[in-house]
């Protein structure tokens, strides 16, 4: 499974490496790439990337030191194995739904535009095939997203189970308010222009003297 690959390729200086069922897994600091902004900014302070082979975790490193426990190497196990099993569900789909509706669309597409008898109605049949095409397409769609939130639910109970429940619970108050310090900026405030409220003297008329 490659997983953000784009970004994996660009990262080579890891801060931690270790090996995990026989992966190797890195830990890269976010604060020394370009991609600071791209994702602390957006308030997306970890970000896993792989080659199918290997691991590479992209990581701000404030975020790393307060929810250090949160990607222990036990915990990280649990999300490697998430992701895994995320990527089997939508190749899974992939070869059950697409590739067969695929295959049957062509091969109907094709008798319809060769055989004389069925000519005639080759419009009705590309409009037909296209509606089935997009029934398809959010059918498997639904089923992915279900699987996949259903294979996260169990993730992070798994996650919950190795950190214990209250170290998990205080984990999270200490994300929302590393999220809020984060982005909590302080206000200019611009020193106040004092307006004079003196009336100006009037100018003497020459005339009048």
């Amino acid at each position: 499974m490659k997983l953000q690959y784009g970004i994996f390729k660009q990262l080579n200086n890891p801060k931690e490496t270790y090996q995990l069922e026989g992966k190797t897994v890195e830990i890269h600091s976010m604060n020394d790439t370009k991609f600071l902004s791209r994702f602390a900014g957006k308030g997306q302070f970890a970000v896993w990337t792989s080659d199918s082979k290997s691991y590479k975790l992209l990581i701000e490193d404030g975020y790393y030191q307060v929810m250090k426990d949160l990607y222990s190497k036990r915990v990280n196990q649990v999300w490697i194995t998430f992701y895994e099993k995320a990527d089997k569900v939508r190749f899974g789909l992939m070869y059950k739904m697409v590739f067969p509706m695929i295959a049957v669309s062509m091969v109907l597409a094709i008798l319809f535009s060769t055989l004389e008898a069925l000519r005639d109605y080759q419009n009705f049949a590309l409009i037909g095939i296209l509606g089935v095409v997009l029934v398809t397409n959010m059918l498997q769609t639904t089923i992915m997203r279900k699987k996949v939130e259903e294979a996260r639910t169990t993730a992070v109970k798994d996650i919950q189970m190795i950190i214990g429940e209250n170290k998990f619970n205080d984990l999270l108050e200490k994300q929302g308010k590393y999220y809020e310090d984060y982005f909590k900026f302080e206000e200019k405030v611009e020193p106040a222009v004092e307006v004079s409220e003196e009336p100006k003297a009037e100018e003497e008329n020459p005339k009048s003297k």
